[in-house]
C-alpha cells in the first residue's frame, strides 16, 4: 500500500509540474549590412557612396526596428538570422539597441559567400546555456559551384536540463532555378543531413531544431531528402496553403521559404505548427505584404522582404 501511495503521489506531481516554454524563431532580415567595406567582399552596393545610399541613419533605424520586432515576439530564447554581414552588426544589435536589456549573446558564421552575408544565432543565456558551436562549410566550390553560406551549429542546455542542438541555415538561392542552383541547394541539404547524423551518433534521440531560409517552397524535393531524420512543423501541403499564407510574397502569391524542422522526438513538444509574425509594422499599409528595406535601388524604409517565423516547444520543468 505504501508503494501504491507513492506511485499515486508521483503521478499527481508529474501531472501538476509546470512545463517550460521554449520559443524559437528564424528571420531573413534582408541585407543587414553595416556601412563599411569588408575587404574581399562584394558589398559595395551597401555603402553610403553607392546609389542605394546605405547611411548610418538608415542602418541604426533598421537595427532599432529589428530589436522592437524581437520584443514584440516576446524575446524568443533562440533566434536564427540570415543575411547578416558580420560580427559588427550583431554586436550593435545586441549591445547598442534596447535589446541589450534582454541579455542576448550571439554566434555567427564567416563563410565564403561573395557578398559577405552570413548566418547568426541570437540566444538568451538564461534559457539556452551554450557549450559548443561551429560553422559547417557547404563544399560548393569543390563541385565548381558558387560559394554559399555556411551552416551554423550550436548546442546548449535548457533550464529543463535537456540538451538542444540548433542548426541555422541559409540555403543557396533559386537563381533562375537552373541545374547549378538546384545542385548547390541539394549539396547544402546533404551537408545538413551529415551534421544531423553526426549529432545522432553521439546522443540517443537528440533534440534537434533546423531553422532558416531554405529557399524552397513547401513540397520541394529537398524536404523528401530528409527522410525520417527530420520532421517539418510548417505546413507542407500547398493545396491547404493555397498561396494565402507564408513568410515571403512573390508574384501575388504567399509561400514559405523559411522553415523549421525538428528531430522526430520533438514533434510532440511543439505547440501547433510554426507560424509567421504578421505585425502591422512589418507590412506595407497599402498592400499588406512585407515592407522591405529596398525595392531595387529605391529605399522603402521597411525591415525585410521576409516575415519572421516562430514556434513554441514545451519541455518539462526542472525538479525543484
Amino acid at each position: 500500500m505504501r508503494y501504491l501511495s507513492f506511485a499515486i503521489l508521483l503521478l499527481i506531481l508529474c501531472q501538476t509540474m509546470p512545463a517550460q516554454r521554449l520559443r524559437v524563431a528564424t528571420w531573413n532580415i534582408e541585407n543587414m549590412f553595416d556601412t563599411c567595406h569588408d575587404y574581399g567582399k562584394q558589398d559595395f552596393e551597401f555603402l553610403p557612396s553607392a546609389p542605394r545610399r546605405w547611411t548610418s541613419g538608415r542602418y541604426w533605424r533598421k537595427l532599432r526596428s529589428i530589436s522592437q520586432t524581437l520584443a514584440a515576439m516576446e524575446l524568443p530564447a533562440v533566434v536564427a538570422l540570415q543575411e547578416v554581414e558580420n560580427d559588427t552588426v550583431l554586436r550593435d544589435l545586441t549591445r547598442r539597441t534596447a535589446l541589450w536589456s534582454a541579455h542576448y549573446s550571439y554566434v555567427m558564421t564567416d563563410s565564403q559567400d561573395e557578398r559577405g552575408v552570413d548566418v547568426g544565432i541570437l540566444y538568451r543565456k538564461e534559457q539556452f546555456r551554450l557549450y559548443s558551436y561551429r560553422g559547417v562549410r557547404v563544399p560548393s566550390t569543390m563541385y565548381g559551384l558558387r560559394p554559399t553560406r555556411d551552416l551554423l551549429y550550436a548546442a546548449g542546455v535548457l533550464p529543463s536540463g535537456d540538451t538542444l542542438h540548433v542548426i541555422a541555415v541559409h540555403f543557396p538561392s533559386r537563381r533562375n532555378n537552373d541545374a547549378a542552383s538546384r545542385q548547390n541547394r541539394e549539396l547544402a541539404v546533404r551537408t545538413m543531413l551529415e551534421l544531423v547524423d553526426s549529432v545522432s551518433r553521439t546522443q540517443i534521440n537528440p533534440n534537434i531544431i533546423v531553422l532558416g531560409d531554405f529557399n524552397a517552397e513547401p513540397g520541394d524535393g529537398i524536404f523528401k531528402m530528409t527522410g525520417s531524420r527530420l520532421v517539418s512543423i510548417v505546413e507542407q501541403d500547398k493545396n491547404k496553403l493555397r498561396g494565402q499564407t507564408g513568410t515571403y510574397y512573390f508574384r501575388h502569391i504567399w509561400s514559405y521559404l523559411d522553415h523549421i524542422l525538428v528531430s522526430p522526438g520533438m514533434k510532440n513538444m511543439v505547440q501547433g505548427k510554426a507560424h509567421e509574425c504578421r505585425f502591422p509594422f512589418l507590412l506595407r499599409t497599402d498592400r499588406q505584404i512585407p515592407h522591405r528595406t529596398y525595392g531595387g535601388e529605391h529605399y522603402m524604409g521597411g525591415l525585410s522582404d521576409h516575415l519572421p517565423l516562430l514556434a513554441d516547444f514545451l519541455f518539462a520543468a526542472p525538479p525543484k
